[in-house]
């Protein structure tokens, strides 16, 4: 009898961590913290719409470490928009200048029907560009429009993403 219940009384404290172990698997299995520029070198937004000309800083942003000796990190920006006319997509680094890696324009894009258009930039940073640093550098997305100030730019949803190239 006492051999029965130490088997029943066992069971149920298995029983019991592995409840406990399955309602805590979300916390584990997150990967994204609350803030969108912290260490995650990925990062998804929605909905952000820009007017007026080139530069302003953009919600997009993304922290990545650099290792003790510098390499470069490769940046992709990938987005569904639409705009009333020409925009400029580029980096700001650890809040120095916007400035362009590579190609940078967004072409009009603003169909009746409200479609967006996709378009996918990839930069690279080389050490010693601007404000680039040993340690965490915020790269943060900017731009604006090429013609005029009442230009408007519509990102859907969008994505950042920076790793270092090895």
């Amino acid at each position: 009898m006492m051999k029965n219940v130490s088997i029943v009384t066992r069971s149920f404290a298995i029983l019991g961590v592995l409840a406990a172990a399955l309602t805590m698997t979300p916390v584990w299995a997150q990967s994204t913290p609350a803030s969108p520029h912290s260490t995650v070198l990925r990062v998804s937004y929605q909905d952000e719409t820009h007017t007026g000309l080139c530069c302003s800083t953009w919600d997009g942003k993304v922290t990545i470490n650099e290792p003790e000796k510098p390499v470069p990190i490769v940046v992709t920006f990938s987005t569904d928009y639409r705009s009333t006319a020409p925009f400029y997509a580029a980096l700001q680094i650890n809040g120095g200048p916007c400035v362009f890696y590579g190609p940078t324009s967004l072409s009009p894009f603003s169909p009746e029907d409200g479609t967006f258009n996709s378009k996918t930039f990839q930069w690279v940073i080389m050490p010693g560009d601007y404000a680039l640093m040993r340690g965490p550098n915020l790269l943060q997305l900017c731009g604006g429009a090429e013609l005029a100030a009442d230009d408007v730019l519509t990102l859907g949803f969008y994505t950042l993403s920076a790793r270092l190239q090895r």
